[in-house]
């Protein structure tokens, strides 16, 4: 389909649209035994059909597809992003055929180093970002001066921020030492945690994401991935 956010449609538009043939057309080989879903024949046009379900017709394969799912440590000076014209894309790092067919669950500045997930499946992308799922993302945060008490406590409070005109979500904040923090969030607002600091006029000199929702980087180093199976909430080495 060539598009990552696909996540369902009927079996007989599917067909429709993959083999360029009309409605009548299309009934005719669902009535006649000429599709196959996963290997068993199939004549209900109106089946969903999920963005990696094997699609045949006549024997020819018109949708076959396999997710892939990938933990990447992302150095500083990397960009998030699937392409760039100046810059080394997390893209890049990922020496697998099918990279360029990921896209990111949640992106991290150029400056800014650690966790990033990369799939191709929409679903599983969307559950992580979606703003109402509040999927907590834990920080490591270097600060150029002592982050003191009272920040904390307005951190775990939840602080408001005017531009998008609401109060962020209570966050876990421990001081590790006087300078570094690890904090974690449950939104993922523009710029929040340079922000949140900057708000007591503490400046964020770095910035290591540790955490998104259940997945951390381990002892995953600097530049390198991993590839893992989220259906089966099992990871895996990559290559």
């Amino acid at each position: 389909m060539g598009d990552p956010f696909f996540v369902f449609m009927r079996l007989d538009r599917l067909i429709g649209h993959l083999a360029q043939l009309g409605r009548s057309t299309v009934r005719t080989h669902l009535a006649t035994g000429h599709v196959s879903v996963n290997g068993t024949p199939e004549s209900n046009g109106l089946r969903e059909i999920g963005s990696f379900e094997t699609v045949t017709l006549e024997g020819r394969t018109l949708q076959s597809r396999t997710p892939r799912y990938v933990l990447l440590h992302k150095p500083a000076g990397i960009v998030s992003a699937t392409t760039d014209l100046e810059h080394r894309t997390v893209i890049d790092l990922i020496d697998e055929p099918w990279a360029p067919d990921l896209h990111l669950a949640g992106r991290l500045d150029r400056a800014t180093t650690g966790l990033v997930i990369l799939t191709n499946d929409g679903t599983f992308s969307t559950a992580l970002t979606e703003p109402g799922a509040h999927v907590p993302k834990t920080y490591l945060v270097t600060t150029d001066k002592p982050v003191s008490p009272e920040a904390l406590a307005a951190f775990r409070a939840g602080m408001p921020f005017a531009k998008e005109r609401t109060i962020t979500q209570p966050a876990i904040a421990h001081a590790i030492t006087p300078t570094i923090t690890r904090l974690t969030i449950y939104e993922g607002k523009h710029h929040q945690v340079k922000r949140m600091f900057s708000r007591f006029e503490i400046k964020v000199i770095a910035l290591h994401r540790e955490s998104i929702g259940r997945y951390t980087l381990e002892n995953l180093p600097p530049g390198e991935y991993r590839i893992f199976d989220a259906r089966e909430e099992k990871q895996t080495p990559a290559g």
